[in-house]
């Protein structure tokens, strides 16, 4: 799931989820993840230049609707393994995401094994009941995120 932390009159909620995915296709796409994921939820914009991927990933965020999650990672050729390093961002915005994880070529598959690590700025809760809707904003907002990586994992 995820943790709260506070300081200086803002929370901030780390969301964090490993997952793993196969997806059809030749070894050579794993060094060209804008082929693999460009256009598929949750990919709302992905792109690569040389070994750096930007992009963002789009998630449904309750009382708040659709957010935009940027992201930033470099790719790392290791023998027969794609490796994906999560970036910092020159500026963090209120949300955003890390994604990092490596994949290899197995039977005519590209085998993914990931970590998507999102996190939110949230004001400040100064009674129990802002704490109590924003804990359940988070454990709406895990389960989107959930919904989504399985339909990427289903193809889409």
């Amino acid at each position: 799931m995820g943790e709260l932390s506070a300081a200086s009159g803002r929370e901030y909620m780390l969301l964090e989820k490993s997952f793993c995915l196969r997806i059809a296709g030749p070894p050579a796409n794993l060094w060209a993840p804008e082929r693999v994921f460009a256009g598929k939820p949750p990919f709302g914009a992905l792109g690569r230049r040389g070994s750096l991927v930007e992009g963002h990933l789009l998630a449904e965020a309750p009382f708040l609707g659709q957010i935009q999650l940027p992201f930033r990672s470099r790719i790392e050729t290791r023998g027969p393994v794609a490796r994906l390093v999560a970036l910092s961002l020159p500026e963090q915005p209120r949300f955003w995401a890390e994604l990092e994880g490596e994949g290899h070529a197995v039977e005519g598959e590209l085998v993914y094994r990931l970590t998507l690590r999102i996190h939110a700025e949230l004001p400040e809760g100064e009674k129990w009941g802002g704490r109590a809707l924003r804990r359940m904003a988070e454990v709406a907002f895990d389960r989107s995120v959930e919904r989504v990586l399985q339909r990427l994992a289903e193809g889409g």
